[in-house]
């Protein structure tokens, strides 16, 4: 049983949401848990049980052969969700923004990443206005080159269930239309589990050459909307993990904020670039305030 919470408002909730996606997902042959009874007024959905065995778990003892195997098990998974997903989609399911678009980039990664992370858990003094010129421009990289979709949006291990053989996406009710770059991003940079960078990128050739064969793609196109859908989903992880450990006492969260905070590090020098010099100056402030090597 999935608890949503009690309706607040008459709009499009977050349980409309997972309700909708949810069947429609199932419906196209997605792996997504079948639901068998809602109400979106008390908020909860009855829907099957996949067991509580998740990727992060599953990696943790495997070797790099057999990690990398389950990885590409997934992205074959992740592809068929943006291809059949994006089939018949209605832009009316979605509760917050119908597409990943400029909007949600700045308001939704960007800013929390400043109020939520620099300011609420790091207690920096910082305003929007000094990284605006940065976010803008990243926003803009973000969208320019996209592979579209159906978009998971919070494709990270703990929402890959493995069951059996057999591998199912959870917690989709943030889903949208959106570039799958940004789902490969969060598959690959996810603190849970912190991926070697040679097998990060063994992976991403792995998605260019299936999405390759499937339909027409630039792979140097392809690559420059992954790396910088890389940074805005290392924005919105620091957001959430400095959010939910702060404001919402959740404080296992914590101990994955260094892994985040190198992961944007290493994404920001990817290029050997200053390219966004206020981000790359304040993450190396992060760096050395928070002893991070």
């Amino acid at each position: 049983m999935v608890d949503h919470g009690i309706r607040q408002t008459a709009p499009t909730s977050e349980v409309d949401s997972f309700v909708h996606l949810g069947r429609h997902l199932y419906h196209q042959g997605v792996s997504v848990p079948k639901i068998y009874f809602y109400d979106t007024f008390s908020g909860l959905v009855f829907l099957e049980d996949l067991g509580d065995i998740h990727l992060q778990q599953t990696v943790q003892s495997k070797n790099d052969s057999t990690v990398i195997d389950l990885y590409k098990s997934v992205i074959d998974q992740l592809i068929k969700l943006s291809r059949n997903g994006a089939v018949k989609f209605d832009r009316n399911w979605t509760f917050q923004t119908p597409d990943y678009n400029q909007e949600l980039i700045l308001e939704k990664e960007c800013r929390y990443f400043l109020e939520a992370f620099l300011n609420g858990y790091l207690n920096y003094k910082e305003q929007f206005i000094d990284f605006q010129a940065d976010f803008i421009a990243l926003a803009g990289k973000a969208l320019q080159y996209p592979t579209m979709g159906f978009m998971h949006r919070d494709m990270q291990s703990r929402n890959i269930m493995i069951k059996g053989r057999d591998i199912y996406f959870i917690d989709f009710q943030g889903g949208r239309i959106g570039p799958i770059q940004y789902d490969l991003a969060s598959l690959l940079i996810d603190p849970y589990v912190e991926l070697p960078h040679a097998i990060q990128a063994q992976l991403i050739d792995y998605s260019i050459e299936v999405l390759a064969a499937e339909t027409e793609l630039t792979p140097e196109k392809f690559l420059s909307c992954y790396h910088y859908c890389r940074l805005t989903r290392n924005l919105q992880i620091l957001g959430a993990y400095a959010y939910l450990s702060k404001v919402k006492g959740k404080k296992h969260f914590e101990s994955y904020i260094p892994a985040a905070v190198r992961s944007l590090r290493s994404n920001l020098a990817a290029d050997g670039q200053m390219e966004f010099p206020s981000l790359s100056a304040i993450t190396q402030k992060i760096c050395t305030d928070m002893n991070i090597s």
